[in-house]
């Protein structure tokens, strides 16, 4: 942590301000370079940062229960217990955490507006989703179409984020430990192995909301976030179709995804995350490999759009028409474990058993195995925006 903070200084006093802590998952993200990198494009452009908090664009308090609900839907522990404490600095009562859990999002005690960003919050998280067209519709009702984005912008981040955390099982710092025992424990929904120590042994502080004055102390970091962030979006369109026609000479592949987005700044930092991670310069695990895998998670999660876009990456990095339709014949043992690895990653919560493990681990190296977590957890963000935009 010590290294990542003489790297990622900057970011880490954003994140310090948003949650209260440097998250755990930095290190493991760090392993492969590209991961982190991954998370320190996405989390900011995709929530807006830190425009957010000063109040620009939907509720901070419905933005931060929506992204709680999320966690809960996908079965992340890791994230429920840090959207909890985002929710709370940005004013949510924890009579509204509290109310999520159990009930379902429709239950009194919210607006229509909140219900709907928690209904199309709920439905996204789950896999199978079970976003309906109703919903959709209701949350596009209830907010202007550029906080309806943002909103899904929130939820769409937060895939990326619950199926790494999950699948890796990223221990939960011992700071939240407090908080997750005391608001989402009484709840009767336990964090398992997120959780290795006792929340008991620590003092528990719950987050107070954002103070105007506490926000200015962000203001001396924001220069050096905004040159990282320009030279890692650098030469990479914001708009359609451009930035379609930017991935598609670089990966044979444009995700049309992007086409419906209208927020520059996500659009530039998803494109730039979806070529560094098909860099083969960057790659350590192979290109082939990971794009198979990356159809193994669209297969799982039954979603055809995903799936045409990573049969168009593997065949690109160089697939047979058999292994784009699933055959495992001419695999190397590299390969067929880093499938396997994607099998059990790609439900929600993800089924990392210790068998599941010391395969992966016995075949692919700690920076593979990295690469490999991070790709599926792009394509569960891609995933998350292609449910909601049909």
């Amino acid at each position: 942590m010590v290294t990542l903070q003489r790297r990622y200084g900057a970011q880490f006093a954003m994140v310090r301000k948003v949650l209260g802590v440097a998250p755990n998952a930095a290190a493991y993200l760090e392993i492969w370079p590209i991961g982190m990198r991954t998370y320190n494009v996405l989390v900011p452009n995709f929530l807006n940062l830190p425009f957010l908090l000063f109040g620009f664009g939907p509720p901070k308090a419905t933005v931060g229960l929506a992204m709680y609900t999320a966690s809960r839907a996908a079965g992340c522990a890791y994230c429920a217990s840090h959207c909890c404490a985002f929710a709370l600095r940005r004013g949510a009562d924890e009579g509204d955490l509290v109310r999520i859990v159990g009930r379902g999002p429709a239950s009194g005690g919210y607006s229509s507006a909140e219900r709907s960003a928690l209904d199309v919050a709920e439905g996204l998280g789950r896999v199978p989703g079970s976003l309906t067209p109703a919903q959709r519709d209701a949350l596009r009702d209830s907010f202007s179409p550029a906080d309806a984005e943002w909103l899904v912008l929130a939820v769409a981040v937060m895939g990326f984020l619950n199926k790494f955390n999950d699948t890796v099982g990223i221990p939960l710092e011992e700071s939240m430990l407090a908080l997750a025992d005391e608001v989402i424990g009484p709840t009767g929904w336990t964090a398992g192995k997120h959780l290795p120590i006792p929340a008991a042994t620590v003092t528990p502080t719950k987050p107070q909301p954002d103070r105007f004055v506490d926000l200015l102390a962000l203001l001396p970091v924001l220069p050096s976030v905004i040159r990282a962030d320009k030279h890692w979006t650098s030469g990479v369109p914001h708009s359609w179709p451009a930035v379609g026609i930017h991935l598609r000479q670089r990966t044979g592949h444009d995700f049309p995804i992007l086409a419906h987005l209208s927020h520059g700044r996500a659009i530039r930092a998803l494109a730039a995350v979806l070529g560094a991670n098909t860099d083969p310069k960057q790659s350590r695990l192979g290109l082939r490999a990971k794009h198979l895998a990356g159809l193994v998670y669209a297969n799982a999660v039954e979603d055809e759009a995903l799936a045409k876009s990573a049969r168009n990456l593997a065949e690109f990095a160089g697939a047979t028409t058999s292994q784009l339709a699933g055959s495992r014949a001419g695999l190397d043992v590299h390969t067929d474990t880093a499938l396997a690895y994607a099998e059990a990653a790609s439900s929600s919560p993800a089924q990392i058993t210790p068998e599941v493990v010391a395969a992966a681990t016995k075949e692919l190296a700690p920076p593979e195995i990295i690469e490999l977590t991070v790709w599926i957890s792009v394509m569960q963000l891609l995933h998350r925006l292609h449910a909601f935009y049909e």
